[in-house]
C-alpha cells in the first residue's frame, strides 16, 4: 500500500510539473520569448555584420580619446584610416529585406532623402575624423571623434529601433 501511495504522489507531482512547464512554454510563446523581436533576412544580416566590423577601430579610438588608453599617434592614425574605409560598407546593404530588416525602421525607406542626409553627414564626420587623426593633434581629434559619435546617434535615434 505504501508503494501505491508513493506512486500516486509521484504521478501527481509529475502532472503538476508538466502542467507548470507547459504553462511556462505557452506563456513564452505568446510573448514571443526566444524568437527575435525584429526578424533579419540576409541583407539585414550583412548590414549588421558590416556595422559591427567598424566597431573595433571606433572603440580603440574612443579609449584613446577618453584617456582610458595612452594616446598612440600611429595606432590612432591607422585605426582612423581603417574606420574611414570600413564605414562605407554598411550603406551598401540598405535595400529593404523581405525576410526582415532587423532594427532598421521603415523610415529608412519611406524617408529616403532624410536617411541619405544622415548617411552623408556621417561620411563627412568620418572624413573629418580621419583628417584630424592624420595631423596627430589630439584636441582636433577629440572634437572630430565627438562629431562622428553624434552623427551615429542622430541616425540611430531616427532610423533604428531600440534593443528589446
Amino acid at each position: 500500500m505504501n508503494n501505491k501511495i508513493l506512486s500516486q504522489d509521484t504521478k501527481a507531482m509529475n502532472t503538476k510539473l508538466f502542467s507548470a512547464a507547459l504553462l511556462a512554454a505557452l506563456t513564452l510563446a505568446a510573448c514571443g520569448g526566444g524568437a527575435p523581436a525584429q526578424p533579419k533576412g540576409p541583407i539585414s544580416e550583412d548590414r549588421t555584420t558590416a556595422f559591427k566590423s567598424m566597431m573595433p577601430e571606433f572603440s580603440s579610438m574612443g579609449k584613446m580619446v577618453k584617456g582610458e588608453e595612452p594616446y598612440d599617434v600611429e595606432k590612432f592614425k591607422q585605426a582612423a584610416a581603417t574606420f574611414a574605409e570600413t564605414s562605407k560598407k554598411p550603406f551598401t546593404f540598405f535595400q529593404s529585406d523581405d525576410k526582415g530588416n532587423g532594427r532598421a525602421l521603415p523610415a529608412v525607406w519611406s524617408d529616403a532623402a532624410k536617411f541619405k542626409a544622415e548617411e552623408d553627414k556621417f561620411a563627412a564626420a568620418v572624413e573629418k575624423l580621419n583628417a584630424a587623426a592624420q595631423t596627430g593633434k589630439l584636441e582636433e581629434i577629440k572634437a572630430a571623434y565627438g562629431e562622428t559619435g553624434a552623427s551615429c546617434k542622430s541616425c540611430h535615434d531616427t532610423f533604428r529601433a531600440p534593443e528589446e
